[in-house]
């Protein structure tokens, strides 16, 4: 079953579950947006809450950047097909999001490129383990039951896994 609701499931589980791992407080996640009159094709929400953070340090550029492109590779992961962000239309604002947060920190585009290439790679062997698996799958099975889930149901399911 690849329909949009069930990618979109693993999209936002993927961000879910490494935001998670990485810290933040996953206020809620959803499929269909959260935002009045967005864009059509935003087909879920993740509302991730990292707490108080200096912006300009290099761990937490890493977190959002991992966090960012988690769910494009959970999507990879479940699809069997790896695609780059940049070019596939649905993960297109992923990429993006995540070169304008990693911009301030690279003056070269191509070490930017390579950055978040090497993030994708990383998560991608991460994401793919057993258990990390299990947990980005039960997160995606329940927001697919349940529309939208909140910080102690994420909290529960994650912990459960991982």
């Amino acid at each position: 079953m690849d329909d949009d609701e069930t990618l979109t499931a693993y999209h936002e589980a993927g961000h879910v579950v490494v935001g998670y791992l990485l810290g933040a407080r996953i206020d809620e996640v959803r499929l269909g947006s959260m935002i009045e009159d967005c864009l059509p094709n935003r087909f879920g929400d993740c509302m991730i809450n990292w707490g108080r953070i200096n912006d300009r340090c290099c761990w937490q550029l890493q977190r959002e950047v991992m966090t960012i492109l988690a769910g494009p590779v959970a999507e990879m992961i479940y699809i069997a097909e790896r695609l780059h962000p940049a070019h596939h239309g649905p993960w297109k604002s992923d990429w993006q999001q995540a070169a304008e947060r990693s911009a301030e920190s690279f003056s070269d585009p191509e070490k930017q490129t390579r950055f978040l290439e090497a993030v994708i790679v990383t998560l991608h062997e991460k994401m793919s383990g057993e258990s990390f698996w299990a947990a980005v799958a039960a997160i995606s099975d329940e927001l697919l039951a349940h529309e939208s889930l909140e910080h102690e149901q994420i909290a529960e399911t994650v912990s459960y896994w991982l």
